[in-house]
């Protein structure tokens, strides 16, 4: 047996543990971050969504300025006319399309930070409940 190998077994640290914190898997912190692992995950899909749904339009709207320009014009100074009204109602456009992008992510920190602030005393207060009890509970034991 190699006493550096030994310190790593992972098995055996883990049974000590649980000796230890015999409701380990039933440990209310554990169930207060995954609540708020829940909530973050629950954010970040909305947001994900929320995204896709405005690169969806932004693509849907560059496709139809696409057709636009591929219209045949009789004369070429036509086509330069539409490229250029089409350039200009783009970089119009842009500002408000990337704002929105802004407003998903805001919406989604705000939720993530109001999230922390309600859960997080919360779970403060369950792992220092489960401590004391694993404090009484060692003490019993030694």
């Amino acid at each position: 047996m190699n006493p550096m190998t030994d310190m790593f077994d992972f098995n055996k640290n883990m049974e000590q543990f649980t000796k230890f914190m015999p409701d380990f898997a039933n440990a209310a912190p554990l169930k207060a971050f995954a609540d708020m692992q829940a909530k973050y995950r629950a954010v970040a899909i909305e947001a994900l969504n929320k995204n896709v749904e405005l690169t969806t339009a932004w693509m849907t709207d560059a496709a139809k300025d696409a057709t636009v320009l591929m219209t045949a014009e009789a004369q070429p100074t036509a086509y330069a006319k539409k490229a250029g009204e089409l350039a200009q109602a783009t970089m119009q456009d842009i500002p408000a399309r990337l704002m929105a992008y802004a407003e998903v992510a805001k919406k989604a920190q705000t939720e993530i930070f109001e999230t922390v602030v309600t859960l997080t005393p919360k779970a403060v207060e369950e792992v220092a409940a489960t401590a004391k009890t694993a404090a009484k509970s060692a003490k019993k034991v030694a």
